[in-house]
């Protein structure tokens, strides 16, 4: 049963994507996570200015909120308005790790297990999910082809951060700085029943996780050795890790993106 009444929910944080612009609401965030049921949700908007203020929150990092089934225009099943002043932490012993190495990596293969528990084979079984019951969030393992920047950084105008007009209660609200989507992965997937497993086939997906936007920002290099350090970090680095991606269906329209990165370190099998 789908119910549009504010309730309770306690969520695995796994994916924070990158803000996007709104008139209405300033920058926003949206998140991702699971349920102690293992179910996908997604919680839009948390005004970007509130997330940086209150809610530095890391991956991994279980919250309890107020939510709703939002009756959006592409129905997407996973999709919740939150109610961003109840969000609170509860339990972050999946989001820290320290101590010991074998303590860290206790930690990570509990992570692990919980991306197996959750982990889909392939786009093909995203897109069936989709247009079965308008699945729109999934994780899957890729096979790493290539990274590519459908454009060149030093072409890419990066805006500051600003106050835009004031929203409908009056208060002023604050854009982030523009990030073009400008990167994307070329990956198959693990299953023989999917297209890109055809003689010369591979997806081209962007990708809008946030660490690489913030690379993209923050990164003080000349245009050319930023590109030269984001491709060893976000491909040549990632190839050596448990790489994962979690993709997540635009709100507009049916396009699959890419919107955030899950790397576990490899552990030798003893």
């Amino acid at each position: 049963m789908v119910v549009f009444n504010w309730y309770k929910e306690k969520i695995l944080i796994l994916v924070k994507a990158y803000p996007e612009r709104s008139t209405k609401y300033g920058s926003s965030i949206c998140i991702a996570g699971i349920t102690e049921e293992f179910d996908w949700i997604r919680l839009y908007p948390v005004e970007f200015d509130f997330f940086i203020k209150n809610l530095k929150f890391k991956k991994f990092t279980w919250i309890e909120a107020e939510i709703k089934k939002i009756n959006e225009k592409l129905m997407r099943k996973e999709s919740h308005k939150v109610n961003q002043h109840t969000i609170k932490t509860v339990d972050e012993s999946l989001a820290i790790i320290k101590g010991s190495k074998s303590d860290k990596e206790k930690v990570w293969k509990r992570r692990i297990d919980i991306i197996k528990r959750i982990q889909v084979e392939s786009i093909h079984q995203l897109r069936e999910r989709w247009s079965k019951d308008k699945t729109s969030l999934g994780i899957i393992k890729p096979n790493l082809v290539s990274f590519r920047f459908r454009k060149p950084i030093e072409k890419i105008k990066i805006e500051q951060q600003k106050s835009i007009q004031k929203s409908i209660n009056g208060k002023k609200k604050y854009i982030s700085d523009k990030i073009e989507h400008i990167i994307s992965y070329r990956f198959k997937c693990n299953d023989v029943e999917c297209k890109c497993n055809n003689k010369g086939k591979f997806h081209d997906m962007t990708c809008e996780d946030w660490e690489l936007f913030e690379a993209i920002r923050k990164w003080q290099y000349t245009p050319k050795e930023k590109e030269e350090k984001i491709e060893d970090r976000f491909f040549n680095w990632m190839k050596n890790r448990d790489l994962y991606f979690c993709l997540g269906m635009l709100s507009k329209y049916p396009t699959w993106v890419i919107i955030g990165l899950l790397y576990p370190p490899i552990f030798k099998i003893s």
